[in-house]
């Protein structure tokens, strides 16, 4: 019975992460065909680790605003604070290419040699991991609420007319109850006692 759920869980994964994939693929051999002056990442691999890492902050996000953050603070109504957490995702998002360049000293495309790479990757890739993320949880939310209402629409529907066939079996028997027996009574009747000889005279 177990199954199929988990079989469908598989394939949305592995959809998920192929498409996951492509995007980071494409990103990594798009970046230095838009930009001149760019090495590849077949030239100079190391100057795509920033960008990798941000990409993989940024999958992980996704994934837990999808499955935590998105479903329990919009059920909580905890708006404010589902707006305090998109400004700290973003913020980390903006910190990961400064820390991995002040530890490591990796650099990002698209900035000089020897700078601090401020880039908006992280923060506006926060922003539309969250946003996607958020968009796409409520209507599988409102998917699933719409079934959960045809299914107590029906019961609702299942019990009313079960109330309504007791009712009518009772009152059935209720008219059966008093309905009167018409059914004549048979009346012993008295004997009276015989008169005796001496009575009579």
């Amino acid at each position: 019975m177990n199954s199929k759920p988990t079989t469908d869980r598989s394939i949305t994964f592995a959809v998920t992460a192929s498409l996951w994939l492509l995007l980071i693929l494409l990103q990594t051999l798009v970046t230095p065909l838009v930009s001149q002056g760019i090495d590849s990442v077949f030239t100079r691999p190391s100057l795509y680790y920033s960008t990798w890492l941000t990409d993989l902050y940024l999958i992980l996000l996704f994934y837990l605003n999808y499955y935590s953050f998105a479903p329990q603070l919009m059920r909580r109504r905890l708006f404010r604070a589902y707006i305090w957490l998109l400004a700290v995702a973003a913020l980390i998002g903006l910190l990961i290419p400064i820390l991995c360049y002040s530890l490591w000293d990796l650099e990002m495309p698209g900035f000089a040699p020897n700078t601090l790479p401020l880039s908006s990757l992280g923060v506006i890739g926060s922003v539309a991991a969250i946003m996607i993320g958020l968009a796409t949880r409520g209507l599988l939310e409102w998917d699933a609420l719409g079934v959960e209402n045809r299914t107590l629409r029906q019961e609702l529907e299942s019990q009313k007319q079960e109330i309504e066939s007791l009712r009518q079996e009772l009152s059935e028997r209720k008219q059966g109850e008093s309905t009167p027996d018409t059914t004549p009574l048979s009346i012993p009747q008295e004997t009276q006692p015989e008169q005796t000889h001496d009575d009579q005279v």
